[in-house]
């Protein structure tokens, strides 16, 4: 079967692989239908590794590079195991490895699991036909939610994770910095799930206009006038809940002032550097940083918001194109304003 595999950055060949054998105990395989790229996916494209174990091997999978990229799909089971699912099952994944029985996993906080891993990235993932994944990382996707819909759960739920993280409370005002896929999902659930006021802080223009389509009720460029211009919106207190989507340590500051006394400020995005918080800033104001790390039980919720017709995700998605052109098409793609690139894996 054809697949996308990472060799290294900038070497992701498109070739034949063997397809999975019977799966072991615990085990399904699924054959995979949609498949969108990651941003963590272009991470290891432009400059990995970064996550992508090459020298030694994952203390979890036992694997190291190359390894099939992916882990946002849908797709069908074709040999469940003894899963409890059943062949034909339409099903999507949580991306998360886990031990089980690690501290962290018998408190059921198995995202930070300290042996865990991800699919696609520490072992095989969904860029190929068939994918073969642990029972526990898949959900039955319901009737009513279309196959792009469904290959975006996984991000849909970091999201959901990052306001369940700020401890959201309806009728609040959040502000959302960076209006990436992960920035765009807490603005759906936000406003979906009764945010009073949904503020967005982006500076490319094609994405703010995304973020005012996503359901924001307020966006706003970042510069000198931003914390001012926040508190205008607020009555003068600043944000109940901010969400730090950027990735960026020198945005991480901003955000914490965005956030009122008392209020929360939530870190989804990943950076690889320090930043420079002021203690005193988040001790005289009483506020809390908190990080959150992709998901843990969202799925199911967001399965039913999207069943629903609450959440609308329809505008995210650039057109389709094929496996075989995933490089040039998709990693090196540079002229999309589109948050989600989907990959058309299956036949049908």
């Amino acid at each position: 079967m054809l697949a996308a595999v990472w060799h290294g950055a900038k070497d992701v060949r498109v070739e034949e692989v063997a397809a999975p054998g019977a799966p072991r105990p615990g085990e399904v395989v699924v054959a995979v239908d949609l498949a969108c790229i990651c941003a963590s996916d272009l991470a290891e494209y432009r400059d990995g590794p970064h996550v992508i174990p090459v020298r030694r091997p994952h203390r979890l999978t036992g694997r190291t590079a190359p390894v099939i990229l992916g882990h946002e799909f849908v797709g069908r089971v074709l040999e469940a195991g003894d899963s409890g699912l059943t062949a034909g099952d339409r099903v999507c994944g949580d991306a998360c490895l886990r031990c089980g029985v690690c501290f962290w996993c018998r408190r059921g906080e198995y995202n930070i699991c300290e042996s865990g891993g991800s699919i696609g990235l520490h072992t095989d993932g969904a860029f190929a036909r068939y994918l073969t994944v642990p029972g526990y990382t898949l959900h039955r996707v319901p009737d009513a939610v279309d196959d792009r819909a469904a290959a975006i759960v996984e991000p849909l739920a970091v999201g959901l994770h990052g306001l369940r993280r700020g401890r959201f409370e309806a009728g609040e005002t959040v502000t959302v910095v960076g209006f990436g896929m992960v920035g765009a999902a807490v603005t759906l659930l936000a406003a979906a799930i009764g945010a009073g006021r949904v503020i967005v802080v982006e500076a490319a223009p094609d994405r703010a206009e995304a973020a005012r389509q996503a359901g924001a009720t307020d966006v706003l460029a970042p510069g000198d006038t931003l914390r001012g211009a926040v508190r205008e919106l607020t009555e003068g207190r600043g944000s109940d809940l901010v969400l730090d989507c950027t990735g960026r340590a020198d945005v991480l500051p901003v955000s914490v002032e965005l956030s009122r006394r008392g209020g929360r400020v939530v870190v989804c995005g990943l950076a690889h550097e320090p930043s420079a918080i002021r203690a005193d800033r988040l001790v005289y104001f009483e506020r809390e940083v908190i990080g959150s790390l992709g998901y843990r039980y969202d799925h199911e919720a967001v399965l039913r918001l999207l069943a629903s017709g609450r959440l609308d995700v329809s505008r995210l998605f650039a057109p389709a194109i094929r496996l075989e052109d995933i490089v040039t098409d998709g990693f090196e793609a540079t002229n999309t304003s589109k948050l989600r690139i989907p990959v058309a894996i299956g036949e049908a």
